[in-house]
């Protein structure tokens, strides 16, 4: 009798042991980023767009001036510098979001800090345009205040970023630096 006693409390613990290991598995494998997938989830629309610099240096002789655009004008995105733009339909919205919640937490990317972003990620929810703004060519990103983007997750790695501009060049909405025109003598 004792010895089936001692036999179910070895079993019991084991079971327990077993379920304590993958309720730590499930805890530690939760996807990275996941109140921002759930924000984009939940948006009403997802624009994806790439724009002109949003500061522009304007120069005369003698006199030089610095003028800044904003991305929302009068509330919605700004038209008057947005070059492509593609509102994403449900597969590629969750493309999207696969790719942000396959990011991984690991030790930061440090990207060189030019930022002048030129790719901007906005979020129609709650009747209001929200926006992630990218610049792909230093690696470093901004955002409304009520996006909610986890710092120590989001964009962390090289990779990251390189999924997140494959997928802007997927959609056709990649910056490119405007090449001059050239003139009949070149």
């Amino acid at each position: 009798m004792q010895k089936t006693i001692l036999c179910v409390d070895d079993t019991i613990k084991r079971i327990l042991s077993v379920g304590l290991f993958l309720s730590s598995i499930w805890t530690f494998s939760q996807n990275a980023n996941e109140s921002l997938a759930d924000y984009l989830k939940n948006a009403d629309t997802i624009l994806l767009t790439s724009h002109e610099d949003l500061r522009l240096d304007m120069e005369s002789p003698g006199k030089s001036r610095t003028i800044y655009r904003d991305l929302l004008k009068n509330g919605v995105p700004n038209n008057e510098i947005i070059i492509n733009k593609v509102i994403l339909t449900p597969d590629s919205r969750q493309k999207l979001i696969q790719i942000i919640k396959d990011q991984k937490s690991i030790k930061g990317w440090d990207g060189s800090f030019c930022f002048e972003p030129h790719n901007t990620l906005f979020i129609y929810k709650e009747n209001q345009w929200k926006n992630i703004e990218l610049c792909f060519g230093c690696k470093q990103y901004g955002h409304s205040k009520d996006v909610p983007v986890n710092r120590e997750e989001f964009l962390h790695s090289y990779h990251d970023w390189l999924n997140l501009e494959a997928f802007f060049r997927e959609h056709g909405v990649q910056w490119e630096v405007p090449k001059k025109k050239r003139s009949e003598t070149d």
